[in-house]
């Protein structure tokens, strides 16, 4: 009995075991890892800004700032002071006005002519600014403190925007070429830092010129202030009433009462007018004098009172400006020296009041990107019109033929010339870099004549004093099948194909060899160009018409705008780097998003930048980091800069759910359906809409799905079949947008669909219950042999054991099988 109860204490302990044991089974493979899953993509190019403004911080005095004064009272006399220090640095420059005469106002400009140095109108164009008001006297529209940017388009019309910073009173009207803005800003320190962006402000004030804005002209600084006016009414000056109304006329006696007592003592007072032809009947002593308040004077000294030899008038007008040929005119009372002196036409009868504006400029700065731009608007004509185009009389946008995109432009000359022309006012140099390019298609030319042509040709002007006008022509066909002559300030060239009809010609020509003809013509180099045509002419009963497109001159900049290569990392921050090649020296910024935060520069010497050598601030959702002038002159032109920034995980969100559950969990059976979740979040907090995301589920079969978000950064995949093998898998999700970049995981764990546990239980309750049948049958078995033993042989008595134990079982036996 025993080992029979030895076997089944070790039956049960098994079967007690085996549960635990099948749980323990993982059936199929696992991919799960616990190593730092990252990913990289390239991100959007970001945009260098160069700072095109000469001696924006007055360090070195004026020069090339040029001074415009106009109606000064005090012109020259400290109208335009350096002073010291300025807003972190050690100069400033301070402007002055105080008003002069009576006209519209008064003002002191310092001026910066972009003209050479050309600078593109973008969409990334920006004006900084520091000033400071320091006196502001009027109070009127034309008293205030402003900068200035002259904008040029491509049909010549000019465009200001006035950013103004203080004002007497509310700002000028907009008109079609000027707008005003009242431009608020941060402070620091009594100062007023100025930050705009002048694409978005020009778009606002000059919608309808918008689209062809070209460059920027100038940069002025202003101080405007305007004089007030007193009458020149001296209330001694009075009228010997007759008529009984109440203001003079010509039949009455003026007098001069230099003690106001108003009453006419003809031993003290003079009389100033007593009549024309015939002279008035003699004053009587002591008659009561009275005033009128339009008996006026010209007050040539401008002390506010009258003088002798001073004209006095009636100001029938009311207007303070000695009228004599309206209708009626100014009757003058007193005229005729030596007492008075005679009244000019136009003489103000009214003296000013001067009031003085004065303000203080600093750092004034305008950026403007730099990379491939295109000095013609609208070249190609794809926007379904001439837009950009002047002088279209003659052409319209074709849609029939192109030789690209959709669109080019027709002219149709029906014995006549017409010329489609713009106006490139940006007037950028001719150098190695200058290209025209442009396509022509010859439709017809019925015409033999010189008269008959088709060409696109260049206006130029060289850089003497003079600016002297110069033309380039390139020609696609003649009538004569020949060109006209060079002329001193005009050449002549052929198109590649020229003469061809029904056929696209084009040109691709650089322009510096092309100037070489002026050089020796005695014009003075560079050469700037001005304005661009597409001609189209015939003679007299003839037609010309001729399609042109791809009309392009690009402007190549370098750098071109930073590269960028976006890294994220699983539940950390994500990190960019930029690389800008060939920067020259010069102040500039990196515009990168507002949720960026720079880890560190590198300079083109492969150095980290000190914190102190650049700066960072945050405008309109955009983080701009900027490398002033004294920086950049450490290292060498046309170098390489590298920016490396950093911002929170934008992938803020990712679980699991069951499918018909909202409840997160990371605990599924195998085989069934679960709903993929993701968020994600600029690093305010922000949702970021319409970012692409990507989930990567990594398992004996991976799966993936992409998408993009929502308005609140959801992006979901619903109804996702999880595999049958058990075991922990890893659902990656990675969201990339334009500004910020996201990856996370986490880990899902699959349970095994089918019962192998609980067959396996069964099964082993089944095989105990079979054995503890057989060990009971064995059992009752021998309980029954021992009750019937056979009689042994003699030879089997010699084989028993020899112990006594032994023996004593056998007398035992024995006894048990006595009857």
């Amino acid at each position: 009995m025993g080992s029979t109860v030895l076997l089944q204490r070790l039956l049960l302990l098994s079967l007690l075991a085996l549960p635990i044991a099948v749980s323990q089974i993982n059936v199929g493979l696992s991919t799960g890892t616990n190593q730092l899953l990252t990913y990289q993509t390239s991100g959007p190019s970001a945009p260098i800004s160069f700072q095109r403004i000469n001696d924006s911080s007055f360090e070195t005095g004026i020069a090339p700032w040029t001074e415009i004064d106009y109606n000064n009272h005090t012109s020259g006399l400290q109208t335009i002071q350096i002073v010291h220090p300025g807003l972190n640095d050690n100069s400033a420059i301070q402007l002055t006005v105080n008003s002069g005469n009576l006209t519209i106002d008064s003002h002191v400009t310092l001026l910066q002519d972009l003209s050479r140095n050309p600078v593109a109108f973008g969409n990334s164009l920006r004006l900084r600014a520091s000033i400071q008001s320091l006196t502001l006297q009027g109070s009127t529209t034309t008293d205030r403190v402003e900068i200035s940017l002259t904008l040029a388009s491509s049909i010549g019309n000019n465009a200001r925007i006035h950013y103004v910073l203080a004002s007497g009173s509310s700002l000028p009207t907009n008109t079609t070429s000027d707008g005003y803005l009242a431009a608020t800003g941060t402070s620091s320190s009594g100062w007023t830092l100025l930050d705009r962006n002048v694409a978005t402000d020009a778009a606002t004030i000059f919608p309808a010129l918008f689209t062809i804005l070209t460059s920027v002209k100038d940069v002025r600084l202003s101080v405007y202030s305007t004089s007030q006016s007193t009458p020149t009414y001296d209330p001694r000056i009075k009228y010997y009433e007759t008529g009984g109304d109440s203001y003079w006329n010509t039949t009455e006696y003026v007098v001069y009462d230099p003690d106001s007592d108003g009453t006419y003592d003809n031993t003290r007072d003079t009389v100033l007018y007593n009549g024309t032809t015939p002279v008035l009947p003699p004053l009587p002593n002591q008659v009561p004098l009275v005033n009128d308040q339009w008996i006026k004077f010209v007050d040539t000294n401008l002390n506010g009172q009258w003088d002798p030899g001073e004209a006095i008038v009636y100001d029938w007008h009311h207007d303070g400006v000695y009228d004599y040929n309206s209708n009626p005119t100014d009757p003058t009372i007193c005229g005729s020296p030596p007492l008075c002196g005679p009244p000019i036409v136009g003489s103000l009868l009214q003296d000013p009041v001067r009031e003085q504006t004065k303000a203080l400029f600093d750092q004034v700065e305008l950026y403007s990107t730099n990379g491939n731009y295109d000095w013609i608007h609208n070249g190609g004509f794809e926007t379904g019109d001439l837009n950009g185009w002047g002088n279209t009389a003659g052409f319209i946008a074709a849609s029939n033929l192109s030789h690209s995109g959709t669109f080019s432009s027709l002219g149709s000359a029906p014995g006549t010339t017409i010329d489609l022309a713009q106006s490139i006012d940006g007037r950028p140099a001719v150098d190695s870099s200058t290209r025209l390019l442009a396509s022509g298609y010859i439709g017809s030319m019925t015409g033999g004549s010189s008269s008959d042509r088709a060409d696109v040709w260049l206006g130029l002007v060289d850089s003497s004093p003079q600016a002297n006008p110069l033309a380039i022509y390139y020609y696609f066909k003649t009538g004569t099948g020949t060109l006209p002559s060079n002329t001193t300030d005009t050449v002549n060239h052929k198109v590649a194909g020229f003469g061809s009809f029904f056929q696209w010609l084009s040109l691709n020509q650089s322009l510096l060899p092309e100037t070489g003809y002026f050089d020796v013509a005695g014009y003075t180099a560079p050469y700037r160009i001005e304005t661009i045509g597409l001609e189209t002419s015939a003679q007299t009963s003839s037609t010309t018409t001729a399609y042109f497109d791809d009309i392009s001159t690009p402007a190549f900049y370098t750098p071109t705008p930073a590269v960028s290569t976006y890294y994220a990392a699983d539940g950390i921050n994500s990190t960019y780097a930029y690389s800008a090649a060939r920067v020259p020296q010069g102040s500039f910024y990196l515009s990168v998003p507002a949720g960026q935060s720079v880890l560190n520069i590198t300079s083109p010497a492969n150095t980290i930048l000190q914190a102190s050598d650049y700066t960072t601030q945050t405008v309109a959702g955009t983080r701009l980091i900027t490398v002033p002038i004294s920086t950049s002159l450490k290292y060498a032109s046309l170098g390489e800069w590298r920016f490396y920034a950093t911002s929170q995980n934008a992938l803020t969100s990712l679980y699991a759910t069951a499918t018909g559950s909202n409840n997160p969990t990371s605990n599924f059976n195998g085989g069934s359906s679960i709903n993929l979740v993701s968020q994600s979040k600029d690093p305010l907090g922000s949702p970021l809409s319409n970012s692409n995301v990507t989930f990567l589920f990594y398992s004996s079969s991976t799966q993936a799905f992409n998408g993009r978000t929502n308005n609140q950064g959801w992006y979901n995949q619903t109804n996702v079949a999880l595999p049958q093998n058990a075991g922990t898998n890893i659902l990656e999700a990675i969201t990339v947008s334009s500004p910020y970049i996201g990856l996370r995981t986490t880990q899902l764990t699959i349970n095994s669909a089918f019962p192998w546990a609980i067959i396996g239980y069964a099964s082993i309750i089944g095989a105990a219950l079979v054995l503890f049948g057989l060990f009971y049958l064995r059992s009752r078995r021998r309980r029954q042999v021992q009750h019937v033993v056979p009689l042994q042989s003699s030879s089997a008595k010699r084989n028993l054991p020899r112990t006594g134990g032994d023996r004593q079982k056998q007398v035992s036996r024995n006894d048990a099988r006595t009857p």
